[in-house]
């Protein structure tokens, strides 16, 4: 079981080396966590892209790129593509988004000739290491499906498990966040939506994890907060995926840990033929590095 991300960068060395295909790879960010990857023996790299401007930011900040293939393609929307057929052509392992928009990314991804769709629903998933935390922290989905119906709800919590399986996480505990523990079909349905996920999960429904819900955020990750509000749980205070009810709670969720509590964070996106690095632009080289390094863990 992975618990920490230098943990999980060390397995990634001990395994097979990947090939990461770059869309828009001109960006300072990216480049900087391309070469540390290279040279921590995570992952090689095709960056396509501009190659000018490519060349000029590595120059100017003494980037090596002589081990990297470039693949010279200005206009994004090419170069989005063009990254995609890679993957299709089995020339590389790994997607990862660099200075494009995850709507160009996305529309390419899902085009249907030449796209990584597979036939079930893709994901956003975040990874957090938190010093106030045992372990690692999975969360889904804040960058991706907007207002996911319990349909789409089920697909990410099983998009996760699996991926929580590849991390070596034999058995997760997942907690299905909303505001409070306790089901109010009315005014909240998120809660109903909750209680029909875990009880699925009881009767074998939705395999390979222990899975309770409605919790908080609290119930969640404090086994205090479980024993004052007597809650009875496997899950509650150990848990190591959080599904939230839809993207804003995600959002707010991904950027408290970052940037609040100083976490570091890891950023996929999951249900595709292959992982797919997808960070915020303002991300820093450090969380671009360890969503490689979580995306080559996964693959």
């Amino acid at each position: 079981m992975v618990s920490n991300f230098k943990q999980l960068v060390e397995e990634v060395k001990s395994s097979k080396n990947r090939m990461i295909s770059v869309a828009v790879a001109q960006d300072l960010d990216v480049l900087e966590a391309l070469e540390k990857a290279q040279k921590s023996d995570l992952a090689d790299a095709i960056l396509v892209g501009d190659q000018k401007k490519i060349e000029k930011l590595a120059k100017d900040n003494k980037i090596k790129l002589s081990n990297f293939e470039i693949v010279d393609i200005a206009d994004e929307n090419e170069a989005v593509k063009r990254s995609v057929i890679l993957i299709r052509e089995g020339k590389a392992d790994i997607l990862m988004k660099g200075l494009c928009s995850t709507t160009t990314l996305m529309k390419n991804v899902l085009d249907k000739e030449y796209g990584l769709r597979q036939s079930g629903l893709l994901s956003h998933l975040a990874i957090f290491e938190i010093a106030s935390y045992h372990k690692l922290i999975l969360m889904s989905d804040a960058a991706l499906n907007i207002a996911p119906n319990l349909e789409e709800k089920i697909g990410i919590t099983e998009n996760a498990i699996t991926a929580a399986h590849r991390l070596g996480i034999e058995k997760p505990k997942v907690a299905i966040i909303t505001a409070v523990e306790k089901i109010n079909p009315g005014k909240m349905p998120a809660t109903t939506d909750a209680a029909i996920i875990s009880k699925m999960a009881e009767r074998g429904q939705i395999k390979g994890a222990l899975v309770d819900g409605p919790l908080a955020v609290d119930n969640a990750f404090s086994r205090k907060s479980c024993e004052v509000k007597g809650i009875i749980s496997e899950v509650g205070g150990d848990a190591d995926i959080a599904i939230v009810p839809e993207i804003e709670s995600g959002n707010i969720f991904y950027k408290l840990l970052s940037y609040l509590a100083g976490a570091k964070t890891a950023g996929i996106i999951i249900g595709a033929k292959v992982p797919i690095v997808l960070t915020s632009r303002s991300d820093s080289d450090e969380t671009k590095f360890l969503s490689i390094a979580a995306a080559a863990r996964i693959s």
